[in-house]
């Protein structure tokens, strides 16, 4: 026998020595059977969590402007509103490569249970790309299987079209809930643990969420009472969709964990939301931002302004975010029920809804104040005046300032967005009334980033991926 044909031969034979039977070999590595559905969803709300917190939420808490740039570093790119194309490729690759793919996964192969909970954060995820860079890849994303066609260069979808297409997803995943039953799911589900009911509560909140973005734009009335009529809503505190953090390395809270890595957290409150705190005497001061410690006083920074504060300023000058916004063992509220209960007071508002809106405003703001375990939300609300006769835009201004308020260190990225679709002409509630330019803005007076660009990653490697857009290129819902 030549030698190289008996190396062969024994190679071959090693080979399968090593194999206890050939059914080893025919294993489909894209579907290991290793991989379960319960697994595979721990995975993709763990990947979700760092986006909402420690993506999202940490660029919205300056451009929400709730912090500010401290004392000790230089002012950076974001505070100053300058952008690079590089800036966001971590949280898409998240997006699409992780939590989509594990989502994706859950919905082609597993039971009615974790389908329905997979469709809805599906629609969730998908719903925060396009909030923050409008036009994305969808009906051609997470295709690169062979099965699924090899698109490896998806399509870029128009923004206003995958809106409905995700309520749609939503419906389909209720209804997969619903022929759930009691469902499998426990403790591997991060968010409920495993309770069904929770879950359709927060999918059709999240509906209500999607259906009053585009309200801005077109008539969603019908469909937005026929939601609330159905009832089922989130309505109370044990209902809010969050994930809890022990707050001990390795399970700490993303944003925490995310500036505890670096060189810590640098930032102090924004004067653009403590003075609305201060002239409202509003009693969740304390909750949003502690005394400066030098002087026992509530002390903010203009946004941006931090090179203009005495050289001699040092941290302890200033009101630092308070625990319930900065703490290693905070959640991330994915919704809550003071949004939702926010939601139904600009619905009844602008649709009639059936529900009071006074009667709703003061649901979410009583809410707020209970997450936050502050006393005297009905005193607060009284004070504000909230007047049910009042006109429309005067009734969805208090609204929409309040709401903002109460997304500060708790949802900062719901702050951003709200902030950008609730600020329309005839109202300007924000950039005339609320926000500050900051003094060192690379945009002109009095205008704001309105979108995210696009990651450098796409333009790179996507040869279907658009033209990069601009910091003041809008999202369809955005008027």
């Amino acid at each position: 026998m030549k030698l190289k044909n008996y190396i062969w031969l024994l190679a071959f034979s090693m080979f399968f020595a090593s194999c206890d039977s050939l059914s080893e070999l025919n294993v489909d590595p894209d579907a290991p059977s290793s991989a379960r559905q319960q697994e595979v969803l721990t995975a993709a709300q763990g990947y979700m969590s760092w986006q909402v917190d420690g993506r999202y939420n940490e660029l919205a808490y300056l451009w929400a402007q709730y912090w500010t740039w401290g004392p000790g570093v230089s002012l950076g790119n974001a505070e100053r509103y300058i952008a690079e194309p590089d800036d966001h490729n971590n949280l898409w690759a998240r997006s699409y490569s992780n939590t989509g793919a594990d989502l994706k996964f859950i919905i082609d192969n597993g039971t009615d249970d974790f389908v329905g909970i997979a469709k809805i954060l599906q629609a969730y995820n998908f719903g925060y790309l396009v909030d923050h860079f409008g036009d994305i890849p969808f009906s051609e994303a997470l295709k690169g299987e062979i099965a699924d066609g090899s698109i490896l260069s998806p399509a870029y979808d128009d923004d206003a079209a995958i809106y409905p297409q995700l309520i749609t997803m939503i419906d389909e995943g209720l209804a997969s809930l619903d022929a759930a039953g009691a469902g499998n799911v426990g403790s591997e589900d991060l968010m409920f643990g495993g309770d069904l009911a929770k879950w359709a509560s927060f999918g059709k909140s999240l509906k209500l969420r999607l259906l009053m973005r585009q309200s801005e734009v077109s008539d969603q009335g019908a469909a937005v009472r026929a939601l609330i009529a159905a009832g089922g809503l989130m309505e109370t505190g044990d209902q809010i969709a969050q994930i809890a953090f022990a707050g001990v390395s390795g399970d700490e809270n993303p944003m925490f964990a995310v500036r505890e890595s670096g060189i810590g957290n640098f930032y102090v409150a924004s004067n653009a939301s403590m003075d609305v705190l201060k002239d409202n005497n509003d009693p969740r001061l304390s909750s949003f931002y502690d005394v400066a410690i030098n002087n026992g006083n509530f002390v903010g920074i203009n946004q941006g302004a931090i090179d203009d504060e005495p050289f001699t300023a040092v941290r302890e000058d200033y009101s630092e975010p308070a625990d319930k916004a900065y703490e290693a063992a905070n959640s991330v509220i994915f919704m809550s029920d003071w949004e939702t209960w926010f939601l139904r007071a600009e619905a009844a508002v602008k649709y009639n809804t059936g529900d009071n809106d006074a009667m709703a405003f003061r649901n979410a703001i009583n809410a707020n104040f209970a997450y936050l375990a502050v006393d005297g939300g009905d005193a607060f609300v009284d004070g504000l005046a909230y007047n049910s006769g009042g006109s429309m835009d005067e009734r969805i201004s208090t609204i929409a300032i309040q709401k903002w308020v109460s997304f500060n260190g708790l949802q900062e990225v719901e702050g951003w967005i709200e902030s950008r679709r609730l600020d329309i002409p005839g109202r300007r509630t924000f950039t005339e009334g609320v926000f500050q330019t900051p003094l060192r803005s690379a945009l002109p007076q009095g205008i704001f980033p309105s979108v995210w660009l696009y990651p450098e990653s796409e333009q790179s490697f996507n040869s279907s991926a658009p033209a990069q857009r601009t910091l003041l290129d809008n999202v369809f819902w955005d008027n």
